[in-house]
């Protein structure tokens, strides 16, 4: 599995980032581009911040059938649901968001795996670092091919 930890990987993350447009057309949902960069910075800043936000029912219910989803493929469904606290209403210019997009991965990348080893998930509970790499490239992957990149 792909891990944003891995250097390859981040440079075709960037790659891919760097070809979208303001007018890059969605292949499905309802967020534009810039919706989208301004959606996955929210979503990887999260993992960013030194205390976690505090677990939801449903995390405990859910979270073994969700892990396997989410942690270990690579292929998320489309149109799936998204947690009202990453849900994107308002945004900047295209390239002031993808600029603290790029900040915040290379933000994740400099924290480095020990920093994610054994780290609490708001959601899935304790994930290893290859874990935290393998989320979020998936996470950041479904999007990119949501505007076919």
């Amino acid at each position: 599995m792909k891990s944003l930890f891995d250097d390859a990987v981040y440079q075709e993350v960037i790659d891919r980032l760097s070809k979208l447009k303001e007018n890059t057309p969605r292949q499905w949902g309802k967020m534009s581009s810039t919706a989208m960069v301004k959606h996955c910075n929210l979503v990887l800043s999260s993992s960013l911040g030194l205390a976690p936000r505090k677990r939801a029912l449903m995390s405990y219910l859910f979270r073994k059938m969700a892990k396997k989803q989410y942690v270990y493929r690579s292929v998320y469904k489309k149109n799936g649901y998204t947690a009202p606290g990453f849900v994107v209403t308002s945004t900047n210019e295209l390239s002031s968001e993808m600029t603290r997009l790029v900040q915040s991965i290379d933000q994740f990348r400099k924290a480095g795996e020990s920093t994610y080893e054994n780290r609490l998930h708001a959601f899935f509970g304790r994930l290893t670092a290859q874990e935290w790499g393998m989320l979020q490239y998936n996470h950041l992957n479904h999007h990119l091919t949501q505007f076919g990149l």
